[in-house]
């Protein structure tokens, strides 16, 4: 399996070939989508956020099991502790958590608190990447943390940088009706 032919299936946004790639291998493909979730490359990044979330959303490939360790990963990488630089990362957890809904109830409150806990707060793209992912998941987060709803209400009339306040906007219409009123 050459890394041209994932590029391919994945410039086509061809998950059916992607998951037929992965029958052997998933965590090469896997690998491989994990790095381009950083790309500068916008549509690249997006490319790779959905195609993750379909391979992780075939359960006779991801099992509960390989699903529970990647979102690990996942938020391990967030952590400032990784040295990691996560750009892509919160929005594939977004569309994971938003395909596979049984891991909700352990990674969601998590991700949540990166709105609310100081000393997990994100800034720049990675905190408009929690805000949206949040908005993808949508009405769950308001049952889960009241708190991160009333974060994304000051993000929406009050942060400094106007695409913040945008996603921010929009991700409380997806979380549910009467969430983007003024908070």
């Amino acid at each position: 399996m050459k890394n041209t032919a994932i590029e391919g299936l994945l410039a086509r946004e061809d998950h059916e070939g992607l998951v037929a790639m992965a029958q052997g291998r998933p965590s090469r493909v896997v690998r491989y989508l994990t790095g381009r979730l950083c790309s500068e490359d916008e549509q690249q990044k997006w490319r790779a956020v959905r195609a993750l979330a379909a391979l992780v959303g075939t359960t006779e490939l991801f099992p509960s099991r390989k699903v529970a360790d990647l979102l690990r990963r996942f938020f391990w990488s967030l952590n400032d502790e990784s040295g990691a630089v996560p750009f892509g990362i919160p929005e594939a957890v977004g569309e994971i958590l938003a395909r596979r809904t049984e891991f909700q109830q352990e990674f969601l409150p998590i991700l949540c608190s990166m709105l609310t806990h100081a000393d997990m707060i994100q800034t720049g793209p990675i905190e408009r990447g929690v805000i949206w992912a949040l908005g993808r998941i949508g009405p769950p987060v308001a049952g889960c943390s009241p708190e991160a709803v009333k974060a994304l209400k000051f993000a929406a009339w009050s942060h400094p940088e106007e695409q913040t306040r945008e996603a921010a906007a929009e991700a409380l219409g997806r979380i549910g009706p009467g969430e983007a009123g003024s908070g």
